[in-house]
């Protein structure tokens, strides 16, 4: 019998599901004696802090402060990964062979070679103890991008919360991940990409390639707090973020923001990402990304807005729908 979205929804809420992120993310892999300071002057979060086993998100930009990926960078012993979007993974690799220059660091494509599977719901980590023999207490204790070695060689599990619940993220080599697999396949019900979708929206965590492109300033889609470090020395595009903060007061031209439209029945139409976003007669924004929410009993979109269309609780329009803009979290 067919699992109903309604079944999905209250599934990763209640208990928990499991999804193949394989090809839908990329994974690099980066080594060598100069790893820890080449990265720190390349990434807009504080990597050298980092002591194995902590992790951290970022973003990585161009000179003019525009991303080229936005990552999650794991610090194992002696290597890090970093996980972007699989739309970014040509770029980024590339950017990255671009500047190693004397710098003792090898980076590595292991997106073939290195899967991921990710569980997801309150009881992910009961789920992801059984699955892969890590410690249960272990793994309800570990922040976000905190990650643990488990007796497979060269896999890791890292919390998450890219979904707005519990969740951990297998990698393994793909020899192994097919035992983790079959495992989960057995006992967890498989996300559908609508269920991924919806969670990740509710959350307002945005996607690279989808709600952020190679176009966008990392303040435009609001990941500062999360993944800029003001802390820290130089890093690619610093001047630009500094600039817009310091001088421009953190005002930036658009933004990118939810927009709401309730009450509206499950089945209806649900907008779809490039849709215009209307203030008056005026074309301000468009959709990024849309789901029907089942926590908002209606529509649920990112859009990224005009900074005239930004401020909480502005009526706009989308398609014939009159919608509400929302700040997020």
């Amino acid at each position: 019998m067919a699992v109903t979205f309604d079944t999905e929804y209250r599934t990763v809420h209640e208990d928990a599901v499991w999804a193949d992120r394989s090809t839908r993310d990329a994974r690099l892999e980066v080594r060598g004696p100069d790893a820890t300071d080449w990265l720190q002057g390349l990434l807009t979060q504080d990597v050298k802090g980092l002591q194995p086993g902590q992790g951290t998100y970022a973003a990585y930009l161009t000179p003019q402060g525009r991303m080229i990926a936005d990552v999650r960078v794991f610090r194992r012993d002696d290597t890090y990964v970093l996980e972007t979007a699989a739309s970014a993974r040509a770029s980024l690799l590339a950017r990255l062979d671009q500047f190693v220059i004397m710098e003792d660091v090898t980076v590595t494509d292991v997106t073939e070679t290195l899967g991921c599977l990710t569980v997801l719901g309150p009881a992910a980590a009961a789920s992801a103890s059984a699955c892969t023999g890590a410690a249960l207490a272990t793994l309800g204790a570990l922040p976000e991008h905190a990650h643990l070695a488990v007796g497979v060689p060269g896999a890791l599990v890292a919390a998450s919360r890219e979904f707005g619940v519990p969740a951990f993220d297998l990698f393994a080599p793909q020899e192994s991940l097919g035992i983790w697999r079959t495992w989960l396949q057995a006992r967890v019900p498989l996300a559908s990409e609508r269920l991924l979708e919806t969670v990740r929206i509710e959350a307002g965590r945005p996607r690279y390639g989808v709600d952020m492109h190679e176009d966008t300033i990392p303040l435009e889609a609001g990941i500062e707090s999360r993944g800029i470090s003001f802390d820290k020395g130089c890093y690619v595009g610093q001047e630009v973020v500094i600039r817009i903060l310091h001088r421009g007061g953190g005002r930036v031209a658009r933004r990118l923001v939810w927009v709401e439209h309730t009450p509206h029945a499950q089945d209806g139409a649900v907008w779809s990402g490039g849709e215009s976003v209307h203030l008056g007669d005026r074309v301000v924004g468009h959709v990024t990304s849309a789901c029907w929410s089942p926590a908002r009993g209606g529509l649920l979109a990112m859009a990224m807005l005009h900074r005239d269309a930004t401020e909480p609780g502005a009526l706009v329009r989308i398609g014939a729908d009159e919608a509400t803009v929302r700040k997020l979290p």
